[in-house]
């Protein structure tokens, strides 16, 4: 067992070549196995790959799950998102976008192939994800990035195909928190003024965004059974997804009750009645149905002199308006269905809201200018 030489013609040349031969006792199965590889062409090689083949035949799995390279994680991982992607036998599988998006992330990370996974340290991402920014990739992107790797390294920690993540106590590269854009009371009111006014088709869409807090794929799979006008209550069970149509499911899984204000009650009750769908909301329009409905109100805000904002916007519009009106933190989470505290107080902290006011009682005078004198000036003839 060892390094051995041998001679290969090559052409006109003659060459000497290692033939490698490792053996070692299979820790899993407790039996001998033995590897080969020839065609080494130094000593010095042939002695890297000895050690590399008598760790393979230790460390061996009987069921096949061995994962060296970072190429063997990364076309595993790849193959387990597309086993669950989302379908009438898997319900409750990945979107088919976000698979889409995973995917195309990992192919900036291609360059990695024949990297021993032991090398793709934090340290070496790190430094990678810095170079990448240095090359034009933005913040996000490389934080989307960095996610990827630890949800593949936890991925074959759960397969069992590797011992530890290095990368389970990593946090999320530090980004500046940008202020949650939403609309003003105002703008908010002269938004639906004009829509009403113009007989806009998104008037309605935009009526329920506001004053219900809903993601456009909610809105879009409310039905009228679902909706209580008596208690002022909406039960949320189902969404709507451009190109998937119907899930029987949230974002978050779990069902939401969301609360009606009063005073929209009067308008969801003339909707209803004008309504031929079993849908509360039946546009026919390509923007709605393809999901690019920000294109249709940034265009209409431009139109009438007020803040550009997505559809997504409306949302953040409602949480920061409900909150600025005195609705508690709590019953905003539960209201928009966020799973944490802490993402709604963002809202609030971004609005200002904690802050307004709070330094009028600084006690610093500051000094009034004398009032001057007005001299009429008259011309003289």
């Amino acid at each position: 067992m060892g390094i051995t030489t041998y001679q290969k013609q090559i052409g006109s040349e003659t060459k000497t070549l290692y033939l490698v031969t490792a053996e070692a006792i299979n820790r899993y199965t407790g039996k001998r196995v033995q590897m080969k590889r020839r065609g080494i062409p130094s000593k010095p090689k042939a002695q890297h790959v000895y050690k590399e083949l008598w760790s393979m035949c230790r460390e061996l799995r009987p069921d096949g799950v061995n994962f060296t390279k970072w190429f063997e994680l990364y076309e595993q991982y790849v193959e387990y998102l597309y086993r669950k992607v989302r379908s009438q036998e898997n319900p409750h599988g990945f979107s088919p976008k976000v698979v889409a998006s995973k995917r195309s992330r990992l192919k900036h990370l291609e360059a990695w192939s024949d990297m021993h996974l032991d090398l793709v340290t934090p340290h070496f991402v790190s430094e990678q994800l810095d170079l990448f920014e240095r090359q034009g990739m933005s913040r996000s992107s490389t934080n989307h990035l960095l996610k990827e790797i630890k949800c593949m390294f936890t991925f074959g920690l759960q397969m069992g195909a590797i011992k530890f993540s290095p990368f389970s106590g990593v946090k999320m590269r530090k980004m500046p928190k940008k202020r949650k854009e939403a609309l003003t009371h105002e703008e908010a009111n002269k938004l639906l003024q004009e829509a009403k006014m113009r007989n806009h088709p998104y008037y309605n869409v935009w009526l329920l965004s506001l004053s219900l807090g809903l993601r456009r794929s909610e809105l879009a799979g409310l039905k009228w059974l679902d909706v209580d006008l008596d208690q002022r209550l909406v039960y949320l069970r189902r969404q709507m997804i451009p190109g998937e149509g119907i899930v029987d499911f949230l974002k978050d899984i779990e069902e939401r009750v969301v609360a009606i204000p009063q005073q929209i009650i009067p308008a969801l009750k003339e909707l209803k009645l004008q309504s031929k769908s079993d849908f509360v909301i039946e546009l026919k329009c390509h923007h709605w149905n393809s999901g690019q409905q920000s294109h249709v109100i940034r265009e209409f805000c431009r139109e009438i002199g007020i803040k550009e904002v997505t559809h997504h916007q409306l949302r953040a519009t409602h949480i920061t308006l409900a909150l600025v009106d005195g609705v508690p933190l709590g019953v905003v989470k539960e209201n928009v269905g966020h799973a944490k505290l802490s993402t709604t107080d963002e809202y609030f902290r971004s609005a200002g809201i904690n802050m307004k006011g709070q330094t009028d009682g600084l006690r610093i005078q500051v000094p009034q200018s004398e009032a001057g004198q007005v001299i009429s000036i008259k011309s003289r003839v």
